[in-house]
């Protein structure tokens, strides 16, 4: 299960949790790196002070490495100066990629690695200097910014860049990680499998829709768009969710949510997802989801997830090729 990728970060197997904002509790990435998987966290909208302190939170309790997280419609440059001395890895979505911010993540002497929903961004990723590259399908929850699924995706940018690969996009299981890893990536990002987690931070309503959902609930929309910054809106979501927001009034809150010192009024089609501290109409505010959902009917600890998945797909990557059958 060592790749190109746990060798360049120096974790044991090749998962990666997802960066979700405070979903990524410091107990969740604790949990995910001491099952030998790499953490992500992200925290959009937040000052560099803020930023630094959550991280300095993240360090105590890891026991591997794990990454920062930087949405570019949020991009603030000193934010970069804060996180890339204290992770192993500073990542960057939603546009373009950009020399420049790989460099100043450089100057720290951290790698940098962009995610990408195109071929052309993965080449143009790999061309400023991107030490990781993600290639994110529309199978998976949360934002998107690409209109391809993963898997011919995922081809069509190993044949054309020599830069470790993850994979990400309606992953959650051991056979898609073996499948990721045969094709030719060096790991996997997960997202939904460790929403409905024991540490996750997401509101227990979020984990309990995720746990009773199939395939085919969830849905692509440009509905949640309230407080998001660019014109590229789509996102997959609990299909549920956006029927409930749908229902509701635009000229009142659908809840509100505690972020640090603040409570923060969240209005229908708000794009944060609904955490623990979040009160009021939770099952319709944006319960990002992928395909995966399929996958998932418990809610487990994250280091059981971990090395449950890595076993799976282990095995499956021994396991010998199903013998033809005769022609009838």
């Amino acid at each position: 299960m060592h790749t190109r990728f746990t060798e360049l970060v120096g974790c044991e197997v090749p998962i990666q949790l997802a960066p979700m904002g405070t979903i990524c509790t410091p107990e969740l990435i604790a949990g995910v790196t001491s099952a030998g998987g790499m953490g992500m966290t992200s925290l959009p909208m937040a000052p560099a002070a803020a930023v630094a302190e959550m991280l300095d939170g993240v360090g105590s309790a890891a026991q591997g490495p794990f990454g920062f997280n930087v949405l570019i419609p949020f991009l603030d440059p000193e934010i970069l100066d804060v996180a890339a001395p204290r992770c192993a890895l500073v990542d960057f979505y939603h546009g373009d990629p950009d020399a420049t911010v790989i460099e100043r993540v450089h100057g720290h002497d951290t790698l940098a690695g962009w995610q990408v929903g195109s071929v052309d961004d993965a080449n143009a990723a790999a061309e400023a200097g991107a030490d990781v590259i993600v290639v994110r399908g529309t199978e998976g929850g949360g934002r998107m910014h690409g209109s391809r699924s993963l898997w011919p995706l995922l081809v069509e940018v190993l044949d054309e860049i020599d830069v470790p690969v993850i994979a990400a996009g309606g992953i959650a299981e051991g056979r898609g990680v073996a499948a990721a890893l045969a094709a030719g990536a060096a790991g996997v990002r997960m997202g939904t499998r460790f929403v409905a987690s024991s540490e996750s931070g997401a509101h227990p309503a979020y984990k309990e829709a995720i746990v009773n959902a199939s395939g085919g609930d969830t849905i692509l929309t440009d509905a949640y768009r309230t407080m998001w910054p660019s014109d590229r809106a789509d996102a997959r979501v609990l299909r549920s969710a956006l029927e409930r927001a749908q229902t509701l009034p635009d000229d009142a809150p659908v809840g509100s949510m505690t972020i640090g010192p603040m409570t923060v009024d969240i209005p229908r089609y708000g794009v944060p997802p609904p955490t623990a501290t979040t009160e009021g109409n939770v099952t319709a505010m944006a319960m990002y989801a992928g395909e995966s959902v399929s996958s998932i009917d418990a809610i487990e600890p994250a280091a059981e997830v971990v090395r449950r998945i890595a076993a799976d797909a282990e095995f499956h990557l021994r396991a010998p090729a199903q013998p033809e059958r005769s022609p009838s």
